[in-house]
């Protein structure tokens, strides 16, 4: 393992447990595990770590048989996707991601902001497509104070 993928690693590990208090320790150790396994199994030079703020974002897919298909490269277009989808993108407005070397696709489709407390809120829907199958997850994340998103369904 690269001193990069060390870092990043470190960092999602993090990430991951601020989750822990809102969503199930199991899935969470599913996320944390495929998460991980793709930074420390990668060698390619050119693969890029996924934004730690993005990573709490797949949380949501925790499970799915159509996501645990997803390689790293996959996996991190889809959070950054889910984070800008969030962050930046117009309600009703898709934010799309495809991996060229797999044909993995998919869409992020967030609601409007609305606040909760102190937080940002927004409810999304995100759809993945993998190997001509897709799935579609309705969930609600809400903006940290480090910039991160946390789903909270």
């Amino acid at each position: 393992m690269t001193p990069r993928s060390a870092i990043a690693v470190v960092a999602l590990s993090g990430c991951l447990a601020a989750c822990a208090e809102t969503t199930s320790k199991t899935g969470m150790g599913s996320v944390a595990g495929t998460l991980t396994a793709g930074l420390i199994g990668s060698s390619k030079a050119e693969t890029k770590a996924p934004n730690p703020a993005a990573a709490p974002l797949l949380a949501a897919w925790a499970g799915s048989p159509v996501a645990a298909r997803l390689d790293e490269t996959d996996r991190r277009l889809a959070a950054e996707a889910e984070y800008e989808a969030l962050e930046s993108t117009a309600a009703g407005a898709s934010r799309d991601w495809r991996n060229a070397a797999t044909g993995h696709r998919g869409s992020v489709t967030p609601g409007p902001a609305y606040s909760v407390n102190q937080y940002t809120c927004r409810d999304y829907v995100d759809q993945i497509t993998v190997d001509g199958k897709a799935e579609t997850v309705r969930a609600t994340a809400c903006r940290q104070p480090d910039a991160s998103w946390r789903p909270i369904s």
